[in-house]
This record gives C-alpha cells, sequence and structure tokens, in this order.
C-alpha cells in the first residue's frame, strides 16, 4: 500500500529522532500514522516502542490508562503491540486529568527508554481546539520533551498550540495534511470500541479480596492515600448532610483534610480502579465489587494475581462485565 503524501518524509525525520509526538484533531489519521512509522522504524533497525496516550481510544492497553507497546515484529494495528506498561488516569477523557495524564505520558516514555527502545512515537488524543487543547498538548510536549512534533490538521487547528514551537530550538515541527484511512466514527463507535477494550482486559478476571489493613487504598474525593486506619464508619463518624448511613458506608478521612463519604453500595460498586504493586506502577485494571472497613475487606475482579497488588487507586468511570469470575483470596 502507498503511504500518504507526506508520509515517507515524516519517517525520515522519526529515524533521525529519539521521541516524536503525534499531534492532531480526532479522526485525522494519528494512529494510522503511528502504525506506519513504527513499522518503517522497526524495519530500519531501530528497537522501536509506541505511548498510546488517549485515554478514551485506547490501542495500547485498558480505556483510563496510558499505555506502552514495544514492537518486536510488524504490526497491522497499534492494539497487536504486548503491552510493555501501563499508568492508571482513572478517566476516559483529560478534561480535569490534564496532570495525570501528561506526567503518565511523560513516564511511559521514560520507560521505553529505560526498556532499550532507541525510537519512541506518542500516540495522542484528539483534544485540541480551546484553550483546555492548548494546554493539554503544550503542557505534554513540554514535559515529554520530543525531538520532532508531527502534526497532522485539516485547516489550521492546531496552529495555537504550534506557535510556540520549531523556532530554531527542539522539538522541530512538520505538518502534514490530515488524511481519512478510514471512516470517521460516531460517538457510539467510540463507546464500542472502549467496552471491547475494557472486555478484552478483564475476560481473565478473578475475584480478589484484600485487607484494607494492607493494601492503600486511593480515592478521587480525597486524592490521596488512606490505610485502613483512616477509612471509618459512616456511623462513627458526622456525615456530610444526605450521607447514606449504611453500616458499611465509610469515608477517606486523612488527618486534618475534609473527608469524603463514600457508599459502596452508591459510590464504589462497579468503579474502575488501577491496582499497582509496591513501586507504584500499574499492573493493570480492577471493578470494585465491594469495599467495606467493618470487615477490613475491598473485594476486586482483576485480572492482576492478588500477590502483586500494594494498592488501588479509585478512577472515575464505571465498568460492569457480564459473566462470573473464579474467586482468588490474599
Amino acid at each position: 500500500m502507498t503511504p500518504p503524501p507526506g508520509w515517507p518524509e515524516a519517517f525520515q525525520h522519526a529515524a533521525r529522532s529519539r521521541v516524536t509526538l503525534l499531534l492532531g484533531d480526532t479522526d485525522t489519521g494519528k494512529t494510522s500514522l503511528a502504525t506506519y512509522l513504527a513499522n518503517a522504524l522497526l524495519e530500519r533497525g531501530f528497537r522501536t516502542g509506541v505511548v498510546d496516550a488517549d485515554l478514551g481510544q485506547s490501542e495500547i492497553g485498558p480505556p483510563t490508562t496510558v499505555g506502552l507497546g514495544c514492537l518486536r515484529h510488524q504490526i497491522e494495528r497499534l492494539r497487536d503491540l504486548e503491552v510493555a506498561g501501563l499508568y492508571f488516569v482513572g478517566s476516559t477523557s483529560p478534561p480535569g486529568d490534564l496532570l495525570p495524564t501528561v506526567v503518565g505520558t511523560r513516564k511511559l516514555v521514560d520507560r521505553a527508554l529505560a526498556l532499550g527502545c532507541e525510537r519512541v512515537l506518542v500516540d495522542t488524543s484528539g483534544l485540541v481546539r480551546g484553550a483546555l487543547g492548548r494546554t493539554l498538548k503544550e503542557s505534554k510536549i513540554d514535559l515529554v520533551e520530543p525531538d520532532l512534533v508531527i502534526c497532522l490538521q485539516r485547516q489550521a487547528e492546531c496552529e495555537h498550540i504550534l506557535r510556540g514551537y520549531g523556532r530554531g530550538a527542539p522539538p522541530a515541527v512538520l505538518r502534514l495534511a490530515a488524511v481519512h484511512a478510514r471512516p470517521a466514527r460516531s460517538q457510539q463507535d467510540r463507546r464500542r470500541h472502549r467496552r471491547a477494550m475494557l472486555d478484552a482486559h478483564f475476560r481473565e478476571a478473578r475475584r480478589v479480596r484484600l485487607e484494607l489493613s494492607t493494601t492503600v487504598l486511593i480515592g478521587p474525593e480525597a486524592g490521596r492515600s488512606v490505610t485502613a486506619a483512616t477509612l471509618e464508619p459512616v456511623g462513627a463518624v458526622a456525615a456530610p448532610a444526605g450521607a447514606s448511613r449504611s453500616p458499611d458506608a465509610f469515608r477517606i478521612a486523612p488527618a486534618g483534610s475534609a473527608a469524603a463519604c463514600l457508599d459502596p453500595e452508591d459510590a464504589l460498586r462497579d468503579a474502575l480502579a488501577g491496582v499497582e504493586d509496591e513501586r507504584r506502577e500499574t499492573l493493570g485494571l480492577a471493578r470494585v465489587v465491594s469495599c467495606s472497613a467493618a470487615v477490613d475487606e475491598i473485594v476486586l475482579d482483576t485480572p492482576v494475581p492478588p500477590a502483586r497488588i500494594a494498592r488501588v487507586r479509585i478512577g472515575r468511570e464505571r465498568y460492569r462485565p457480564a459473566g462470573r469470575h473464579h474467586e482468588v483470596t490474599r
């Protein structure tokens, strides 16, 4: 298949750049270009990694995460890559989570280089418009520090981002015309894609029971680490107005901070969570089944072995899979 105009030139630039970041609106061809460049770099002899920073339309790893894949052979799609690293952001859209999105992207670029990748491609989301898009992409460029930014655009929709770059100092900027390798995806198509990727991640999930006393739980409302000692039954403390009084309800109450009431029947059931090891590295996703301070237990469905889980980071999305899971207790 003959590559679109400009893509061979993009490869020549990427072959000279340790880190290349792809920028562009939704459905402009970024993922197709990333696949083309990855295969071409591998064929040239470069050990190549791809960081997928599109939280909602993930190809490498499940939605709500930034994913890293390292090429071992030619691929047809980025989802064919074996996952070499994940960073759980906790949502499928950057607004509200700009900082963890940017931090996760940089961490996985560093991981790729540490694993020996000689060339790293960063595929980003389609959020480029307005002040939010500019803030996200400028922050990502400034923190990741790519050698090259390749921008695919239909007209000039990314120029408010690019105008501060490519003026003699890194990164170099290459502008290409957007391509239409496939029809634009509807919102329904995007939701189906997210569901399919989550279903695939949870296909081998098992029921896991963890003791809160030995597991660090991080909740989005508190935004910090807590242990079982700071998980308090709502009945034993002053709960916010209108809060549930279920015996199993608890709130994350770090010392000296305002606590948020969380009721496992309402707030945590089916919540997506990232499970992490002692080094705070994301191992995979989990679905919260229940969480009870009264019995010192959080119950999860996850494909990650329980012995590896040291931290559970609650995200902002929910997921309810079909089917049953085997049970494993730690």
